[in-house]
């Protein structure tokens, strides 16, 4: 078994691209805005006009500032795709909303729109962390050292298993959330709303990815996000009746690839056999 790179170091980084600056900017300003706004409120006028200009204007402020400060720090979505504390980026907002929603006795209105936004700030959040992950994927990943390239999903049955169950949960998350009124059910609201998200969560797992094998690692993608895990974050693999499974380190789950669904199922098991042990 051959010796690996571990850790890719990035060599001469770009400046971020506009996108993910702008993106950036507005998870900045959906987080901050708000508060921003309250000072206002607490220390010149808590007239609705007063608030709703001043508002305005710190979110294009806040936006436009961030995004011009995020294109002058070269290498950072690479940098925080390459560590864990890319996924900080949605959980700062869950911190931020529970602030906000502390304070709906004293400034109830900003402090609404506050919770509001920070909510919606931990779906921007995990945008951006998948905006991390493909950068650096697609900066230390060499194309033309890729050894092997494959398409698969879960095996069949575990795959179906999953959809009926995501199914039958989005279902159930539905009714509650949004017909609980018609039968009787409303207050069970808050269980519906966490059924209906995880519902919908789950309909993508299992579903196939197009994996490559290189040098640093393997990279996993779809048609919009690209994740490389490092060698490290692999044990070892094996090749069962159905699937040829990846054993992650520590808790993860492994990845479990369909075999009917592999192409060269003998050059993708030669060229893991370089870089990992195999389990009999």
């Amino acid at each position: 078994m051959e010796e690996v790179v571990r850790r890719p170091a990035l060599q001469s980084p770009d400046r971020p691209d506009a996108v993910f600056a702008f993106v950036t900017g507005l998870y900045a300003s959906a987080l901050l805005a708000p508060a921003l706004t309250g000072v206002i409120a607490l220390t010149v006028s808590s007239d609705a006009g007063v608030l709703y200009g001043n508002f305005l204007g710190f979110v294009t402020l806040v936006t436009a500032g961030v995004a011009w400060a995020v294109t002058r720090w070269r290498g950072l979505p690479e940098r925080l795709g390459a560590t864990r504390w890319a996924w900080l980026l949605g959980l700062v907002p869950l911190v931020v909303a529970a602030g906000y929603f502390a304070s709906l006795h004293a400034l109830r209105g900003v402090a609404m729109a506050g919770f509001f936004l920070s909510a919606s700030g931990i779906v921007v959040g995990l945008l951006l962390v998948a905006m991390t992950r493909t950068r650096y994927a697609r900066t230390v990943v060499d194309d033309e050292a890729v050894r092997a390239e494959w398409k698969a999903g879960w095996p069949q049955p575990l795959r179906t298993r999953v959809q009926v169950g995501a199914v039958v949960l989005y279902l159930v998350g539905t009714a509650l959330t949004f017909g609980g009124e018609f039968v009787g059910l409303a207050e069970f609201w808050w269980l519906g709303a966490p059924a209906f998200v995880g519902g919908a969560a789950l309909l993508g797992f299992g579903q196939p990815r197009t994996y490559r094998l290189a040098p640093v690692g393997i990279e996993r993608s779809n048609y919009v996000h690209r994740r490389l895990y490092e060698w490290d974050a692999f044990e070892s693999f094996a090749v069962t009746d159905d699937a040829v499974v990846l054993h992650r380190s520590g808790w993860r789950p492994a990845i479990r690839c369909w075999r009917e669904e592999i192409e060269d199922e003998d050059a993708l098991i030669d060229a893991l056999a370089e870089h990992l042990p195999r389990e009999r």
